[in-house]
């Protein structure tokens, strides 16, 4: 990518002098880093630089788009083709990392990762690349895909917990999402939300981390640029004042989850199947049997069937009439 940007610089808009040299590279990285996400990361990054650059419009944002295009297929084409097959041959091989044979144990590790981590994690884990994982695991007959898990909305609905609760166990570290890290979008949010309190280097030292494409980064490094602590950080997700990366939970953070917290998990507020099947699979503690529910928790026992077909536990269903159309049809009707 770096060959591709020092290309592109040459072609910088007439605007863009000596000086603003570095802006230009990261505009241009900010793009390269959206055109290969698709066309709506790529209108994303548009609508970024148009806020962050002053003096450029969009229509300079698309013609710079077009210009890395250009750039990139010239760069893929090769502008300089080899003479012969030969040395194309030799050159390839070159460049080519030496191989490093596959183990038992390699397989064995690579296995335990598969369907639980995506393939840039094994990669990372495995100090391989991610067509070798790719490759590796078709030749073993497994599939690449995170199957084993829940999102968020489902463990919601099969615990019974607010979406609060969901942020609070994950802000303190008890729930261990896909990626924890904290996204550096909602960190440039947090910042315009809380302009007036913050320091104004504060800004700056996240616009620069958004140029650069980073999607997130560790909780340390976000309290270091915020300038707070791990622990504000952690209170500011409990909050939603601040997202992470990817909120999906993989089938072994869930267990170990429910091995180290499960007095977290209410099993009373559960149908008995549900809450046998995590006592027994999961290793949550049984509720004892003279356990009261409190009077505030009483009316997520209570499940009730919409006009629309949807079963509906607590006091959630009279927010979902409001806007169900079925229900809604049938007040009409009552009142003619």
């Amino acid at each position: 990518m770096s060959a591709a940007v020092g290309c592109v610089m040459t072609n910088a808009p007439a605007r863009a002098g000596n000086s603003d040299g570095k802006r230009l590279a990261a505009i241009d990285q900010m793009l390269i880093a959206a055109i290969r996400q698709g066309p709506e990361k790529k209108r994303e990054a548009i609508n970024r630089i148009l806020e962050l650059v002053p003096g450029w419009r969009r229509g300079d944002c698309w013609k710079r788009v077009r210009q890395l295009r250009k750039n990139f297929d010239v760069a893929a084409s090769g502008e300089h083709p080899p003479k012969n097959a030969r040395e194309t041959r030799e050159t390839t091989r070159a460049r080519r990392a030496p191989y490093r044979a596959w183990t038992p144990a390699d397989d064995a590790r690579l296995l335990d990762l598969a369907g639980y981590e995506p393939v840039a994690k094994i990669a990372q884990r495995l100090n391989r690349s991610v067509r070798a994982i790719r490759f590796r695991l078709g030749a073993l007959g497994m599939s690449a895909r995170v199957t084993d898990g829940w999102s968020l909305r489902a463990l919601r609905k099969m615990l019974h917990v607010s979406p609060a609760r969901l942020r609070y166990l994950i802000g303190n570290g008890m729930l261990r999402v896909r990626d924890a890290r904290v996204s550096t979008s909602s960190l440039s949010v947090f910042c315009d939300r809380n302009r007036a309190s913050l320091d104004p280097s504060v800004r700056d030292r996240v616009l620069a981390v958004l140029l650069k494409g980073e999607d997130g980064c560790m909780w340390e490094r976000a309290a270091d640029l915020i300038g707070a602590t791990v622990a504000q950080v952690q209170s500011w997700i409990s909050d939603g004042q601040l997202r992470v990366v990817d909120t999906f939970v993989t089938d072994r953070a869930f267990e170990e989850f429910c091995k180290k917290y499960g007095g977290e998990i209410d099993t009373t507020l559960m149908d008995p199947a549900t809450a046998k099947w995590l006592v027994k699979e999961y290793g949550v503690p049984d509720p004892a049997r003279n356990h009261v529910v409190s009077r505030a928790q009483k009316h997520a026992l209570t499940i009730r069937t919409c006009r629309c077909g949807r079963k509906i536990a607590g006091n959630v269903y009279f927010k979902h009439i409001k806007s169900c159309s079925a229900a809604t049809a049938q007040a009409k009707r009552k009142v003619v």
